[in-house]
């Protein structure tokens, strides 16, 4: 009766040992580097998405004839999106109070309710002038409110003031104060001087006459740009920055001709709000196409283990189609 194995059969086990161990750890291995490979790709989309989420929500707000681009952060060449160079790389429009159109308030310490947005688009043009807008259904006094709070009293805790109405089809890109050179048309672009009481606090001030006034108009607080900014190149000659949200800017505004209101202002107290977006993007394209705009955008992400990185792209679409001079927008 055999009490022990032999010493081939322990070298057989231990041989059997290693090729299942070795197997074994080249399995776990590549399951360890496919979750990695799937954890980075998947934090990557995500990432992605969001940004592109965040930039069409805030598109979608864009006024007609107001989506420009810009060369560069240093370069301020500007062009209209659909016919802007395809090197022009920074992303620019006019976005209308979208807050303040959908907002109704309670009254009355919450004992009853006031149905009527903070500004309702519409304009009473017998009882107006190109001077006086009177804006029925509207609570200008909450439109303050708001303005005050979004703006965070960067103007002075002003509210409606320096804002500004847009009346479709009267005013083109060149006219808002895009250009650090010939400022805003004051003709083409109303800027809120105050508003009033007078009555049920539905009248709107303006700074200067306008030309042509309708029965529709948008107002806005502030101008938005999406700038590529903190650019790096590496060893294998691949660019990458961060990408900003740059807003609460005004470039209507301005003194004696000279702007004051841009999106790359460095300092003082017309700076431009700016939040980070999204890292390591390595394309950023945006172009116009018919009533579609187009945003492009692809990310570099390191893996958790190695230096291999991950490349993501994706590309969303907001749609654009214009009714009686009215634009309308689909974000998909």
């Amino acid at each position: 009766m055999r009490k022990a194995f032999t010493m081939i059969e322990l070298i057989i086990v231990i041989v059997i040992l290693g090729i299942v161990a070795y197997i074994a750890s080249g399995l776990i291995a590549q399951t360890f580097l496919a979750y990695n490979y799937t954890k980075t790709t998947t934090r990557s989309n995500m990432k992605v998405e969001n940004a592109l989420t965040l930039i069409g929500n805030r598109l979608e707000y864009a006024l007609p004839n107001t989506i420009v681009k810009r060369k560069s952060a240093t370069d301020n060449s500007i062009a209209p999106i659909n016919t802007a160079p395809a090197d022009y790389e920074v992303l620019e429009w006019v976005g209308y109070d979208g807050d303040g159109f959908g907002a109704t308030e309670y009254e009355n310490n919450g004992t009853s309710f006031d149905y009527n947005p903070a500004w309702s688009g519409f304009c009473d043009i017998k009882n107006s002038n190109n001077q006086d807008i009177l804006t029925p259904g509207s609570n200008l006094r909450l439109a303050n409110t708001i303005l005050k709070r979004l703006t965070q009293a960067k103007y002075g805790n002003k509210g409606l003031a320096g804002s500004a109405i847009f009346f479709p089809g009267n005013y083109d890109y060149y006219d808002i104060g895009y250009s650090n050179t010939s400022g805003y048309n004051s003709d083409k672009i109303a800027v809120i001087y105050n508003y009033t009481s007078r009555p049920s606090e539905r009248h709107l001030a303006l700074n200067s006459q306008i030309k042509r006034i309708t029965e529709v108009y948008k107002l806005a607080w502030s101008a938005y740009a999406v700038v590529p900014t903190n650019c790096t190149t590496d060893t294998n000659n691949v660019r990458s920055c961060d990408l900003e949200l740059r807003y609460n800017f005004r470039p209507w505004l301005n003194t004696a001709g000279n702007i004051i209101e841009e999106y790359n202002i460095l300092g003082g107290s017309h700076k431009a709000y700016h939040s980070t977006i999204i890292n390591n993007v390595t394309v950023f394209k945006t172009y116009a196409t018919q009533n579609r705009v187009h945003i492009k955008l692809c990310v570099r992400e390191n893996y958790d283990i190695g230096n291999k990185k991950a490349s993501i792209c994706k590309e969303k679409v907001v749609f654009r189609w214009w009714i009686n001079k009215e634009e309308h927008s689909l974000c998909l």
